[in-house]
């Protein structure tokens, strides 16, 4: 048991022996409430001034079982709450109102399932891109070393299965949800639960066996990706491709260059029937248009020619601020 709930429990137990034992001294005395209330508290307080005591053999019976039975309970309710101050259970418990006061406050954020190796790396990628976020994990001690590290991380210690956990994450404020916790069954039933609770929500989830991406696809994850599949094709690529797959990789994985490939939609009425070289999104953002893609049709390198419409999916290159100018230039 928790030592705050010890702390609960102790004082409902005192309140529960002063309350019996004020009824069995107005019984057996013959004293009013109060006064028989006040002697229950002066009595179980081990003050004893005196001015009351029972003269009857069944009150000085009560008495003696009850001085017994609550001095226990004050020694064991005042030992838990020695233990909630020594032991930083109230810096724990003053953390996790604190937290719980920001989760509520949060919304368009993502919820990360799982604080793994796969975990940490998604979560410092969402830093990076001061995407809010707020991690789930049933492991209490992964949970406490990462906050000891980063103070600032929010974080919810339980099973994100359980639909009582999502939706103290804010489930049906968030905008996106990132599954990758150990198992595949897991990653599975937090897909459904999460759809449930929010249809809307974008859902990605981890597979460690690739007979698992269709399973997460019918579950409601938007995408579904296999690590070892992924790993293995771009260990391929390396091997086939070395020269060029450390260009890519060093434009979008070097940090100091902080270059990145990112996907919008076109929800800007002024660039609809535009064609590219007039929307001056180069001369304005700065950014580099790789791919137009018009319902299934894919434009890739796209000419100049073509024409910008509402509703577009535009796959574009650049730094974080240029594509931060993009993104607002297309939803103007």
């Amino acid at each position: 048991m928790e030592t705050l709930e010890r702390i609960k429990l102790g004082i409902l137990v005192l309140i529960g022996l002063i309350i019996i034992e004020t009824f069995v001294l107005s019984i057996t005395e013959g004293w009013d409430i109060f006064t028989s209330f006040y002697t229950a508290v002066v009595t179980i307080s081990t003050v004893g001034y005196g001015d009351y005591t029972p003269k009857t053999f069944l009150g000085k019976l009560s008495i003696i079982v009850y001085i017994f039975l609550g001095v226990g309970t004050v020694a064991y309710t005042m030992g838990n709450i020695a233990s909630f101050f020594i032991e930083g259970h109230f810096k724990k418990y003053y953390r996790m109102k604190k937290m719980e006061d920001k989760i509520k406050k949060m919304k368009d954020h993502y919820i990360l399932c799982g604080y793994g190796r796969l975990g940490r790396i998604v979560a410092d990628k969402l830093k990076k891109n001061n995407i809010p976020f707020i991690i789930v994990d049933n492991n209490e001690n992964i949970i406490n070393e990462a906050i000891e590290k980063n103070p600032d991380l929010v974080c919810i210690v339980g099973d994100a299965t359980s639909d009582d956990i999502l939706l103290k994450a804010g489930i049906e404020r968030a905008k996106g949800l990132i599954s990758v916790v150990s198992t595949d069954a897991e990653n599975v039933f937090i897909t459904l639960s999460a759809k449930k609770l929010n249809p809307n929500i974008y859902v990605v989830a981890k597979a460690d066996k690739p007979s698992t991406l269709d399973k997460l696809i019918k579950a409601g994850a938007d995408r579904a990706i296999c690590p070892y599949v992924v790993g293995g094709m771009e260990i391929a690529k390396i091997a086939i491709n070395p020269d060029i797959v450390e260009f890519v990789h060093s434009l979008i994985a070097n940090e100091e260059e902080d270059m990145e490939i990112r996907r919008f939609v076109v929800k800007n009425h002024k660039l609809d029937g535009i064609k590219l070289k007039d929307s001056k999104i180069r001369e304005l953002t700065g950014a580099t248009i790789l791919a137009i893609k018009k319902g299934n049709q894919m434009i890739t390198s796209p000419p100049p020619e073509v024409v910008i419409n509402y509703g577009d999916v535009i796959y574009a290159f650049g730094s974080r601020e240029q594509l931060e100018k993009l993104k607002k230039y297309l939803n103007n």
